[in-house]
């Protein structure tokens, strides 16, 4: 897959794939469970299943097991393995709800973080980062790949774009290309990040990364990192809902500190809040898919967490509007 993928699609692939190694290898090293993909079969594959179902969710069993199907059509291609086989592995369907994730950032919690970060470390990268995400709800790879020179105060726009031989890329290559409004406040903001904090550096392409330390591009692990500590319900003077002493909890402190707060919320659930913020605001379902670059099949399986009465409300609402 090297060369046809990103770079973290192969590593996703790998890691996907590492447990049916790691089932494969079995306990003894001098005793495999399977050696030859020649001799493996459908119960072969119940049994992995049932290993591998222990400690974690559907969603995660159904991914792996998915990963295993196309891993054994592309043996199959290659003659490695029976043609039947990839039709023996049986992949758990779900129900909408398990297919669902619920784990979205609300706008009253992003709301109490810009203003804290608004107050408290006004255009520092941080502020920068979060507010950004929130309000485009960008992917963390879009993020990363801007330039200063993609963003354009005046017209408050930032312009997206694909560049994999120089250090950026993004999830689905030229077609993830756009170019992304924000309002006002952020151009603002964006603008004096610019002017008075940003780091005057480039990369190793000659490139003026908008997201940036001494040494040029900062690295998606590390702005994570940085998402993961301003979620953090401490670091923004939002208390603890284990009532824990920053001072004193395990988690604070450090970026890798922080990484590990049970309550911090990951940078892909900031987005799906921000996704789900507009739909509630009655933005159309077509717009919001071409701000963020997602289908709207996608939309509607990932991030739209409204509920049907909800959706029934802002119809009629939208309906009876059109009529008057």
């Amino acid at each position: 897959m090297e060369g046809e993928l990103s770079p973290n699609s192969v590593r996703q692939k790998r890691y996907q794939l590492s447990k049916f190694v790691e089932w494969c290898e079995g306990i003894n090293a001098d005793d495999p469970r399977i050696e030859n993909l020649n001799n493996i079969t459908g119960r072969d594959f119940t049994r992995f299943k049932n290993w591998r179902s222990e400690g974690i969710n559907k969603v995660t069993l159904r991914t792996n097991l998915s990963a295993l199907r196309s891993f054994m059509r592309f043996c199959v291609s290659v003659d490695g393995v029976d043609p039947v086989i990839p039709q023996k592995i049986n992949v758990p369907t779900l129900d909408t709800s398990e297919n669902h994730n619920s784990e979205h950032i609300s706008a009253d919690e992003a709301t109490e973080i810009l203003s804290y970060l608004n107050q408290f470390e006004y255009a520092s990268m941080d502020h920068v980062l979060f507010k950004l995400q929130w309000t485009t709800s960008m992917r963390m790879s879009g993020l990363h790949s801007l330039d200063v020179g993609d963003v354009d105060a005046a017209e408050r726009t930032l312009s997206v774009v694909h560049r994999p031989d120089q250090g950026s890329r993004l999830k689905n290559a030229d077609d993830g290309e756009r170019v992304v409004t924000v309002d006002a406040e952020t151009a603002r903001v964006v603008a004096d990040y610019i002017e008075h904090k940003r780091t005057p550096v480039e990369d190793d392409h000659g490139r003026r990364p908008l997201f940036c330390s001494r040494y040029g591009r900062m690295s998606k692990q590390n702005l994570n990192k940085r998402i993961y500590r301003v979620t953090s319900p401490c670091y923004t003077s939002r208390g603890c809902p284990s009532d824990k002493d920053p001072q004193q909890c395990e988690h604070a402190g450090s970026y890798d500190n922080y990484v590990t707060c049970p309550h911090n919320i990951r940078p892909h659930a900031i987005r799906g809040g921000s996704i789900t913020y507009w739909l509630r605001n009655d933005v159309p379902k077509q717009a919001v898919g071409d701000r963020v670059n997602a289908s709207m099949k996608t939309l509607s399986r990932h991030y739209d967490e409204r509920s049907e009465q909800e959706k029934a409300e802002q119809r009629r609402d939208f309906f009876e509007n059109d009529e008057t």
